[in-house]
């Protein structure tokens, strides 16, 4: 059997006010995939994944602003939401627990890059800047 070796970066960034902007944007924009999602998730009587993440070409074609989401975050949020629904089934067995929950501004801290639309570029041994698909370039210090 081989092990993978996965590889991790630490980065501190110091992006502009603009590109603080583009990141706080993004943020909110995952959040409000989130919820949309789970909105779509609560309507359904059967559970069906695949047509959850079918909503999310049409939720770039009724709003234009989702378009400036990189679709691979796009796909994560739907991958976070059924995490958490798993998260939560588990729970049941143990405790009484509620429904998942709408995340109003400022839930959102993180957003995913899982598999590609990154770039770490270096600048000798060090990686100096980090290219996220449908965002600016960033400075970076190594952390």
């Amino acid at each position: 059997m081989t092990e993978k070796l996965m590889i991790t970066h630490k980065f501190r960034l110091y992006p502009s006010k603009q590109q603080e902007a583009k990141l706080l944007e993004t943020l909110d924009l995952c959040r409000q995939t989130y919820n949309i999602l789970l909105y779509e998730l609560h309507m359904q009587k059967v559970v069906d994944r695949s047509q959850i993440q079918g909503v999310i070409p049409d939720m770039k074609i009724c709003d234009s602003s989702f378009k400036k989401l990189y679709s691979k975050t796009m796909q994560y949020e739907c991958y976070r939401l059924f995490s958490n629904l798993s998260s939560l089934a588990k729970s049941k067995s143990k405790r009484k627990v509620g429904r998942l929950r709408f995340k109003g501004k400022g839930w959102f801290k993180t957003f995913t890059y899982n598999q590609s639309g990154f770039k770490l570029v270096m600048t000798g041994k060090r990686c100096q800047t980090l290219k996220l698909s449908k965002i600016i370039i960033y400075q970076a210090g190594n952390n």
